[in-house]
């Protein structure tokens, strides 16, 4: 039997969200044995060990107590990631700059009528279920601004999310912090020549799908799915605070800028 001679380091409470990937469980036990573990409700801040995913998936657990999320990465990408380093942990956590973003609050209501409310970090999207178009007009601040889209389908991306999805569709990059929304559409047929627009952080939106029984869609708040929905009313939530740490050499503003250059 090996015997651990691993010392911990005490000074922190920290939960550890660990993704399931295996560059992630790999490291697990160490960072378990290092730092310690404790439950959420107790926890100074929350570490997420993985990808992207594991770093949403970190900030909407978050959102219950109110407490920081730092990621690591041992994911594909990374983007809201850290780089990892298993060593000098509490320091890095102690010394992080922090940036404050909100979530955006979906409202679906489906064909039966039913209500759902969901939360999204990254965008709400609404996309087509089968080989039909979706057919959506959109309304910003109650006033119509398109009675027709012709499309796969349309999202509304916070900054944090304008690197993902939105940028996929061809959306546009927002810097962290600026108080604006993408509204992307995702492959519109008509009109052809619209690339969607930059709205105010305050506004709300809202799509009513046409033809809904002919041409059935889908909405998801980033994982969360409603399908065959009637409406969608998406406005951010500025009441809710999600707390990201991040290395003091690990720019944000940085990241988003080099990624408008970036032709990988």
């Amino acid at each position: 039997m090996i015997k651990n001679t691993t010392k911990r380091v005490k000074s922190l409470k920290i939960h550890f969200h660990i993704a399931k990937n295996k560059k992630a469980k790999v490291v697990a036990d160490e960072l378990l044995n290092l730092y310690g573990q404790v439950e959420p409700s107790k926890a100074e801040v929350i570490v997420a060990v993985g990808g992207d995913g594991a770093m949403l998936a970190a900030m909407r657990e978050s959102i219950i107590y109110n407490i920081p999320v730092f990621g690591l990465n041992r994911g594909n990408i990374g983007f809201l990631m850290n780089e990892f380093q298993k060593l000098n942990l509490i320091d890095r956590l102690k010394d992080a700059n922090e940036i404050i973003v909100h979530p955006l609050e979906m409202i679906v209501i489906d064909s039966k009528n039913k209500k759902y409310v969901e939360l999204a970090i990254n965008e709400v999207a609404i996309f087509r279920r089968t080989h039909q178009s979706a057919i959506i007009s959109i309304k910003i601040d109650n006033t119509e601004r398109l009675n027709e889209l012709t499309c796969d389908g349309v999202m509304v991306a916070t900054p944090v999310g304008s690197t993902a999805y939105n940028l996929s569709a061809h959306g546009p990059i927002l810097p962290i912090g600026s108080e604006l929304l993408a509204l992307t559409p995702i492959s519109p047929f008509r009109p052809r020549r619209w690339k969607g627009a930059l709205i105010k952080n305050k506004s709300v939106v809202e799509f009513n799908i046409i033809s809904s029984k002919l041409r059935p869609v889908s909405a998801s708040a980033d994982a969360k799915e409603v399908k065959n929905i009637e409406k969608v009313i998406i406005s951010q939530k500025h009441n809710i605070n999600l707390r990201i740490l991040y290395d003091k050499t690990n720019s944000m503003e940085d990241k988003y800028l080099k990624e408008q250059f970036s032709i990988g």
